[in-house]
């Protein structure tokens, strides 16, 4: 019986562990620092590894090419991404922290240092 049990809990949790296992693919970032008026579009192709690591090579909104890393958390509901750019001439670092959403999109924070700003992310 507890065998049954057992498997029938893993049963159940399949799909949720299914959808958060890979977080792999082509990804449109739409970021927004409102305060400053900036908006911008970055398009990511992530590959994940080994314990949720993700790294890939990204283009900014002006072409620009951009490697970026980051992880998913153990239990998949976050996702952390970073990168160095350039903005204005000058050099910027982006922190992002977001969550998957129940369509498998992200939303969250980017932390560039002296600004700090939204973005969400979806699958392409």
């Amino acid at each position: 019986m507890k065998k049954m049990l057992i498997g029938a809990a893993l049963l159940a949790l399949a799909p949720a562990i299914a959808a958060a296992a890979d977080m792999s693919g082509a990804w449109k970032i739409d970021g927004a620092f409102d305060a400053m008026g900036i908006n911008y579009t970055v398009t990511c192709k992530l590959a994940e590894g080994a314990g949720g690591a993700l790294a890939g090579p990204c283009t900014g909104s002006q072409g620009e090419a951009i490697k970026a890393t980051g992880k998913v958390s153990p239990d998949g509901k976050t996702v952390e991404l970073a990168y160095d750019t350039t903005y204005n001439g000058g050099p910027v670092h982006l922190d992002y922290t977001g969550a998957v959403q129940p369509d498998g999109s992200l939303k969250g924070a980017v932390d560039a240092g002296a600004a700090q700003g939204t973005f969400t992310a979806t699958r392409q």
